[in-house]
């Protein structure tokens, strides 16, 4: 029988990471540290190799279909199944960046929700009964942050990933001709694929319902604010935001983990926005 295998996406450093060491240390199986560069994701597992720990490597660029693809055809041939995909891959930019804002919202749309939409898209159907799928996303992706004329399009019931997908896409033309305000759109790009990678986890496992495989959990985890390369800058002089003390990437891992491995049969939480290991409303 194949050996079990976790996948993390881009973890070569930060909270991805940090998932994978414990992961190793707690997931009954083989743990894939992926990254798009592959000098730095194999950096990465030396650094765990040095703590005593056997990570395995595969480059991933979750941008590019074909790479995904690569991975999920290398996956498949050695291992027939998936127990555990953890979508960590994302970008944040620098909270004072001198990138055109354009090119911040290209780069979030296609990492963050698009690159892990196709991700899911590939993996789910390789996901093994009792499988858990996590997608890192945040608390602040929530719908009432969205304008009425956009949550009017957004019915729980009905809406698919194609429809997902268009509207995003309707976002970035919302940017490129100034009209973000007027559909009631977030300025914050970041905030606003949060939003649709909550929903997408929603929608996923809608599309699971009739699927004959059991226990299949898919839930967007908000790790909460976490000290790393990307986060640095939005901390005050004090290391904090606002009032809020942020965590270390192994705290944070820690509630990933958790959520990654809960035991076969396990019902809920699904289909859920989960933080501090408490499943968080973003719908009203």
């Amino acid at each position: 029988m194949p050996n079990k295998v976790a996948i993390v996406t881009g973890a070569n450093r930060g909270i991805g990471f940090a998932v994978v060491r414990r992961l190793l240390h707690e997931f009954h199986g083989d743990v894939y540290l992926t990254a798009r560069n592959t000098e730095k994701g194999q950096a990465a597992c030396k650094k765990l190799q040095q703590e005593g720990l056997n990570p395995l490597f595969h480059e991933l660029d979750i941008t590019q279909p074909a790479s995904i693809r690569m991975l999920q055809e290398f996956i498949t041939e050695k291992y027939g199944g998936v127990d555990v995909l953890v979508n960590n891959a994302a970008v944040l930019f620098d909270k004072d960046t001198k990138a055109p804002f354009m090119r911040q919202v290209e780069q979030t749309v296609e990492t963050n929700f698009k690159g892990t939409l196709t991700m899911c898209r590939i993996f789910l159907p390789l996901m093994r009964p009792h499988s858990r799928v996590i997608i890192m996303s945040s608390e602040t992706g929530k719908l009432k942050y969205l304008g009425e004329a956009v949550r009017s399009k957004i019915d729980l019931n009905t809406i698919g990933l194609y429809d997902l997908d268009k509207l995003v896409d309707q976002y970035t033309t919302a940017v490129k001709t100034g009209a973000l305000k007027k559909y009631g759109w977030p300025e914050q790009p970041s905030q606003v694929m949060y939003t649709f990678q909550n929903l997408m986890a929603k929608v996923l496992t809608r599309e699971l319902k009739d699927d004959p495989r059991r226990n299949v959990l898919i839930n967007a985890c908000c790790p909460g604010w976490t000290i790393t390369d990307s986060t640095k800058s939005y901390l005050d002089g004090n290391g904090c935001l606002g009032d809020v003390r942020p965590r270390t990437p192994d705290e944070a891992a820690a509630d990933v983990v958790w959520l990654a491995m809960l035991p076969p049969g396990t019902p809920k939480p699904n289909a859920e926005l989960v933080q501090f290991r408490k499943t968080i409303d973003f719908i009203s």
